[in-house]
């Protein structure tokens, strides 16, 4: 009569689950969202308190090395002023619309 029967087995399983998602979601949480936007200490948390959720909701975060991605390099002054004298040049613009572009560029704190 002193075995375990399936009842305490279920009770056994359930308890170490439950303890093994309030050690594993938080740590991967925590690892999951020092790669990201979101953080370390968010994604921990997330992890902690959602579980698996959370750790969704990290991983729809953007990575951290994803951030300038769409980030072009800026133009110099020389780029654009050679642009509208292309335009100027081929009959697309006036040359007051050249000489407004052109001011606009020397001089940007007038605009």
């Amino acid at each position: 009569m002193g075995g375990l029967g399936a009842p305490e087995i279920i009770l056994i399983i359930v308890a170490f689950a439950s303890l093994g998602s309030m050690i594993l979601f938080p740590i991967w949480g925590y690892n999951a969202g020092a790669k990201r936007t979101i953080g370390a200490v968010p994604g921990l948390l997330l992890g902690l308190f959602l579980n698996f959720i959370g750790i969704i909701i990290v991983y729809c975060t953007p990575k951290v090395a994803d951030k300038n991605l769409y980030n072009f390099p800026p133009k110099s002054s020389a780029d654009e002023l050679q642009k509208f004298k292309q335009l100027f040049d081929n009959g697309a613009i006036t040359e007051s619309e050249y000489n407004a572009q052109k001011n606009r560029i020397l001089n940007p704190n007038n605009y």
